[in-house]
């Protein structure tokens, strides 16, 4: 084996012909220099003969003059440099060496391998010597070994751009198979008309993050509510607090799916507005969040009343806890018509078989007692108090048992009341009985007597004192009901995360006590419930969602002791979410009222107006009847004339839908009809001035829901390198770590064309949006757009990469985006992911002041 010693004395690696054969073929034709520079430079030369040569032709080509064996020996003779590369005779017999200029880059291939080879020995030199020396600290050795090494691989990053006009042709075949089936702003533009102003573009060397602002004023009021896996109900600021939580998305078969967020964005104060809905639902948010509607995601500045936007039709979300369906009935009966203040709770209602369940329930909850109360014209009362005597029984059998414990033990009362730092009278009143300790010494006399608290006292301490409140006021209060008043009341989070079957039984009772079951004089079936409480009534208007009764909220005034009182009414009225709620809830008192809802129902034909798909869905079913005449297409479905269709002027059932996607053989109509979606009326949009928002960054799909509206989150990164390349001709470089060229290819083409993602994804175009994508992809191709998708890029084949591109002259590259930067890597190790970040960030500012 040879020793450093002898390896140092041999010959480097170097091919001498082969630099004169790259240097001549230049001289032969000036166009191969550019080929050369993506592979070598001066420095790569190993002859430095060869080195002055090559950087005098650079400096001719910067000169956009020809670089000939005149021109050459001037700019060398005007350097005193062409005696030193053996005069105007050598350059002559360069070009004279080498036939033809056509094999260049792979000569030029072999100088680079060389000198890679050369700065490989190099490298390993020093990191040898470091090493022998062995001096300093060894991490900060070993990080300038690692620095060596990636200097020498940096330069042997293969380009992996690919030009957009090369995506968008397979962009336009993937959506025609689909179908088948003074000047302000002197830096880069970024096409937002306040940031311009204020930045006057993105000026040279700039770096900016845009970190933790995906979403950039596309947000959420911070109390919108949204419905985790686990059945829960949070607020976005909750969610973007904790940062955590698996969500409703819209998928793009028109289906709900649970997703987890990419990002939680605080987004400060910004103004809002109030979105309200014919179903009573209500969420606000910024003027430019999207809503979804039937031609596609709209901002809410383009929504106007009367619009229909998405709303979920079912929220099939159960939790996995239970309570049992005693409590769940007893919660039901408490909120509907109890009374949750005072000495004790109350409840009051005129129908003695709710009366005798909730006694029922209340004796199978443990330790209570209900005694009815009947004052002179008013319905019945039962009041819940402790039952004294089971509390009693409680002490006894905790007393029992740490009498038995104690002998068992072999330690002495006295010793037991040293080691709790209590009275030998004090263990003595627990063993009869008498009294009970407070927790703190309750927990140390399980550990001493090694006993388990559940084993003789379930319900805790003061659930057997003699003062001790009673077991259903302890349990209201600590779901935060207790003390509250009928406008005050709301349902617990517990509920939410419930089984459904708790879930169910809970709203039957709640219905059970103000619901009602009726057949209007007109006919009309409904169900229904009231509350002062606008909270309750939302809420029981979401929890129905969850078993696909679609409902509708509105505001009542009611007379109440002389006075006005606002109530607020929860209806049923669509025939199929009656019948799903008598089928899976019901309302037990009133089973009669039911079945004569019922009979109603089977002696009228379903209609609807309410649960319609949009106008607007008549350009997809022009699309999809190929030409067919709309006679042609009524007669096939049994509906006669032309005109009995309605063409464009009346909004369809989902039935009716279902048929002619059955009938035209069209799967996209056929989504639409089936989908989780209702399309619920906008009725008003009202300013609600600044309020604290927050989004959240939703991959693939990009929406989610809110407040049981579809809501969705955009791109703005994108935006801004659009605008750059397509309106001020500036190149963009984009490096996509998450999502592939062909996805962001084909977004882009959306985005420019302003045809919704959804529809080219399923198919869903009109005639009308085909021409568009075609103009639009004829735009984009010609644009200096150019994307990178390599995953988990580090930031050394980012700056070898952006370094070529920019060396391009025809790239014209003035911005480069990354998407985005917490899925980059850094070529050296950290002790955290923000020290990794904060090392990321300086070196793409580094990169930015370099090119």
């Amino acid at each position: 084996m040879a020793t450093i010693d002898e390896s140092l004395r041999r010959v480097p690696p170097q091919s001498l012909e082969a630099e004169e054969a790259v240097l001549g073929g230049i001289l032969l034709d000036n166009a191969a220099l550019d080929r050369v520079t993506e592979l070598v430079q001066a420095d790569d030369f190993y002859r430095e003969a060869h080195r002055k040569v090559f950087r005098a032709m650079l400096d001719l080509s910067a000169r956009n003059e020809p670089a000939d064996l005149i021109t050459l020996a001037e700019v060398l003779k005007a350097r005193s440099e062409l005696a030193d590369v053996g005069g105007s005779a050598y350059l002559a017999e360069l070009a004279e060496r080498v036939p033809t200029a056509a094999h260049v880059a792979q000569y030029a291939r072999i100088v680079r391998d060389k000198s890679i080879l050369r700065g490989l020995i190099g490298a390993a030199t020093q990191i040898a010597m470091h090493g022998y020396e062995g001096g300093g600290d060894v991490a900060e050795l070993l990080d300038h070994a690692e620095q060596l090494i990636f200097g020498i691989s940096d330069r042997k990053v293969k380009p992996e751009f690919v030009r957009i006009s090369d995506l968008l042709v397979e962009s336009l075949k993937t959506i025609e198979r689909l179908y088948e089936q003074k000047q302000a702003v002197t830096g880069v533009p970024s096409g937002f008309h306040d940031l311009d102003n204020l930045t006057a573009g993105f000026q040279p060397s700039d770096l900016v993050i845009v970190a933790g602002r995906p979403s950039m004023g596309k947000c959420l009021a911070a109390d919108a509510e949204i419905v985790l896996s686990d059945g829960s109900v949070r607020t976005i600021e909750e969610i973007v607090r904790s940062r955590s939580g698996r969500l409703l998305t819209l998928t793009d078969r028109w289906k709900f799916a649970m997703v987890s967020p990419a990002a939680f964005v605080d987004d400060g104060l910004k103004p809002v507005f109030e979105v309200r809905t014919r179903l009573g639902r209500k969420v606000r948010t910024t003027v430019t969040h999207p809503f979804l509607t039937i031609e596609g995601w709209r901002p809410l500045a383009e929504v106007r009343p009367g619009d229909h936007v998405a709303v979920p039709r079912r929220i099939d979300v159960f939790g996995e806890r239970s309570i049992g369906v005693e409590r769940a009935k007893l919660l039901g009966y408490l909120l509907g018509d109890g009374t949750l203040t005072g000495a004790c709770p109350r409840f009051t209602n005129s129908d003695p078989r709710l009366r005798a369940e909730f006694r029922e329930a209340v004796g199978r909850f443990g330790g209570l007692t209900a005694r009815e109360d009947v004052a002179d014209g008013r319905a019945p009362s039962l009041r819940v108090s402790a039952d004294r005597s089971a509390i009693a029984a409680g002490r006894v059998a905790f007393g029992r048992i740490v009498k038995q414990s104690l002998a068992a033990s072999g330690t002495s009362a006295r010793q037991l009341a040293v080691e709790l730092d209590v009275t030998p009278a004090s263990i003595t009143h627990w063993c009869q009985g008498r009294t009970v300790p407070g927790r703190a010494v309750f927990d140390g006399l399980c550990a001493a007597l090694d006993l388990r608290a559940q084993d003789i006292a379930p319900a805790g301490p003061s659930s057997i004192r003699k003062s001790a409140r009673n077991g259903l006021t302890r349990w209201l209060t600590s779901l935060g009901l207790w003390g509250k008043t009928a406008r005050e009341k709301f349902v617990p989070d517990l509920v939410f995360t419930l089984v459904a079957d708790e879930v169910a039984c809970f709203l039957n009772r709640l219905f059970a006590t103000d619901g009602w079951a009726t057949v209007l004089a007109s006919r009309q079936a409904q169900l229904g419930f009231c509350s002062t409480s606008e909270r309750l009534a939302r809420q029981v208007q979401h929890l129905l969602l969850r078993f696909g009764v679609i409902a509708s909220l509105r505001e009542r005034r009611v007379r109440y002791r002389g006075g006005i009182r606002l109530a607020f009414q929860v209806d049923i009225t669509d025939a199929e979410s009656i019948r799903t709620f008598i089928d899976k809830i019901g309302i037990y008192g009133k089973e009669a009222a039911l079945k004569r809802v019922q009979a109603a129902l089977r002696a009228k034909q379903y209609r609807t107006n309410r649960d319609l798909i949009p106008v607007g869905v008549w350009q997809q079913i022009d699309a999809a009847r190929q030409g067919a005449s709309w006679r042609s297409v009524g007669t096939r479905m049994g509906i006669g004339d032309a005109s009995n269709l309605h063409v464009g002027r009346r909004a369809l059932s989902r039935r009716r839908l279902g048929a002619m996607a059955e009938d035209l053989g069209d799967q996209r109509l056929q989504v639409i009809a089936i989908s989780d979606v209702y399309w619920d009326e906008v009725v008003s949009i009202e300013p609600m001035g600044e309020r604290q928002v927050y989004d959240l960054t939703i991959p693939e799909t990009h929406n989610f829901v809110a407040n049981d509206v579809c809501v969705h989150n955009t791109a703005l990164c994108l935006n801004i390198a659009e605008h750059a390349a397509l309106r001020a001709d500036v190149g963009v470089a984009v490096f996509s770590l998450e999502m592939s060229k062909e996805q962001l290819a084909l977004r882009m083409l959306c985005s420019e064309s302003r045809v919704d993602l959804k529809r080219v994804r399923t198919g869903h175009l009109s005639d009308r949006e085909f021409p568009k994508l075609a103009m639009a992809a004829g735009r984009l191709a010609d644009a200096p757009i150019f994307i990178d998708d390599t995953p988990a890029l580090s930031i050394l084949e980012l700056r070898a990469k952006a370094r070529r591109l920019k060396r391009d002259p025809s790239t014209k590259l003035g911005l480069i985006i990354v998407d985005y930067l917490q899925l980059m890597r850094s070529t050296e190790g950290k002790d955290s992911r923000e020290q990794e970040i904060s090392e990321i960030s300086r070196s793409l500012k580094a990169l930015a002041k370099e090119l």
